[in-house]
């Protein structure tokens, strides 16, 4: 099903059933009001058994009746308002939540089945505030509503302004148009409101208390790092790539562009943590989440190195003689990639859904919600960061220089050069969770880099090589088939040219790493 989205803005009253919408023609901006006809909605909100939408300020609903009948979900947007998504209703009542919004709360949800937790029928009166020009700046709804917990079948009724800014309307115009109104809607009767949501006050006292974290480790009670600790160093930057990780979890399962790319990045940043806080963390529990953000980024590598390899295709071409290669060679490979593209973004997802993936989830909230106990958490952060980034730099040094040696004895081993990404890579991620969680300063940013710098390298030269394959691969099956091979051995010359050119640079770039 198609999704969409928008932001919402609204401020809440609550009214009794005496008072009446006072009239706001020549409130701040309004000139013109229109008044809609009653109508009735009914919403199903869902959440887990635990309530973790709601512990999270997400709310999950089926609505029908009204101009938005559908599914929706409403998700924490910053500074009072809320992201917005929607999908279309389908024709089964028990129909499940649609993927596309599923994959939006799945970070929260991680496999656990939704439940129907209330009930409510709202009759809705919507007041639409307009200008001079008869453009919407607000909506007024005017809702008696009545919640029924389906467990328990308690009913509570209750009548609520909400107050919502139309789609368009700037921050600053939206805050002095709500304050406007705001005032008359108070002067009329009415009062700002305790509850957040319309779930939240129709749940009352049966809103359970909700705990989003894991139950607490024993070694939680343990006393808090100092700021100057190695362990509160690792907690900060742990929980600075947990949060990018996490939120780039719902764009990755839509397949949004890039997604892939800084999925796996911030997988690759994780790692780094980890290793700079090697000594730091619990080792065994480390090596547990190291080796499951070992098995979602070689998924999600998977799925990124074909789209590398799609957009090498069109790059080679260019760089090609013109008309040496012919469209239907060009046609060929992209379908073929995307074909395989394809599958992988399918294993991708399917990685996503897996417990193991879930599970990784959850140990990765308790690595940054547990004191570290490792033996050197009580050491300052500088000197151990020190001690970490100077073996991680040898390590770097060390493969680069086999493969210089290599390059330079004209038997290039590809191997020895992806090591030395691997580790540079490494080197580069260290430097800068020292930087951004404050250890190190512009060292530390001018050594990422130059590790940058010699990572791009080493990863324009690894592109080129696979692209030779992928050519010289196309090309022995074109041939088993009758086709045509020139085109192909046009690619794989361009590509190899790239994949010199690029190494060619590796020796300078490798001396300057620090």
């Amino acid at each position: 099903m198609s999704r969409t989205e928008q932001i919402e803005i609204e401020r809440k009253y609550d009214v009794d059933g005496a008072v009446r919408v006072p009239d706001l023609r020549g409130t701040g901006p309004v000139e013109t009001v229109a008044v809609d006809e009653p109508v009735l909605l009914r919403a199903v909100y869902f959440d887990t058994a635990e309530h973790l939408l709601l512990a999270n300020r997400i709310t999950l609903r089926r609505r029908t009746g009204g101009h938005d009948a559908g599914w929706h979900v409403k998700l924490p947007a910053g500074l009072g308002a809320r992201r917005e998504l929607h999908a279309p209703l389908g024709i089964d009542p028990d129909e499940a939540l649609p993927a596309t919004l599923r994959h939006a709360v799945e970070i929260v949800l991680r496999g656990r089945p939704l439940h129907a937790v209330l009930v409510l029928e709202t009759t809705r009166t919507a007041t639409h505030l307009l200008d001079a020009d008869g453009r919407a700046l607000a909506e007024l709804a005017d809702d008696e509503v009545e919640a029924t917990h389906p467990g328990t079948a308690e009913v509570r009724r209750w009548r609520e302004w909400e107050l919502e800014l139309a789609p368009g309307i700037s921050r600053a115009d939206g805050e002095s148009l709500q304050d406007a109104v705001g005032d008359a809607l108070q002067r009329a009767g009415a009062s700002a409101s305790a509850s957040v949501s319309k779930l939240s006050r129709g749940l009352g006292d049966a809103l359970p208390a909700v705990v989003v974290a894991a139950p607490a480790d024993p070694s939680e009670s343990a006393e808090r790092p100092k700021k100057s600790s190695a362990g509160a160093f690792v907690t900060r930057a742990l929980d600075a790539a947990v949060t990018e990780f996490q939120e780039l979890d719902g764009p990755t399962r839509e397949g949004e562009d890039d997604a892939v790319h800084r999925f796996r990045t911030a997988t690759r940043r994780l790692r780094g943590i980890l290793r700079l806080g090697g000594s730091v963390l619990d080792a065994d529990e480390a090596a547990r989440v190291d080796d499951a953000l070992a098995r979602i980024g070689r998924a999600a590598g998977a799925s990124r190195d074909l789209e590398v390899a799609l957009a090498l295709v069109d790059r080679t071409a260019l760089a090609a003689p013109e008309s040496f290669v012919a469209q239907e060679t060009l046609g060929r490979l992209r379908a073929s990639l995307r074909e395989s593209a394809r599958d992988a973004a399918h294993d991708l997802d399917r990685a996503m859904t897996d417990p193991s993936y879930f599970e990784l989830l959850d140990r990765l909230d308790r690595l940054v919600e547990v004191v570290p106990s490792g033996e050197d958490a009580g050491r300052k952060a500088d000197d151990v960061v020190a001690g970490r980034l100077r073996k991680a730099t040898r390590r770097a040094r060390r493969r680069l220089d086999a493969a210089v040696r290599s390059i330079e004895s004209g038997e290039v081993d590809l191997a020895l050069v992806h090591s030395a990404r691997k580790a540079t890579r490494t080197l580069r991620y260290e430097h800068q969770a020292a930087r951004r969680a404050g250890v190190t300063g512009s060292a530390s940013r001018k050594a990422a880099r130059r590790a940058h710098d010699v990572q791009d390298v080493l990863g324009e030269a690894l592109d080129a090589a696979n692209a030779v394959t992928l050519f010289v691969d196309a090309a022995e099956k074109a041939r088993w088939a009758g086709e045509d091979t020139f085109g192909y051995g046009v690619l794989a010359t361009v590509a190899s040219a790239e994949r010199d050119r690029a190494l060619a640079h590796l020796p300078r770039l490798a001396r300057r790493l620090a």
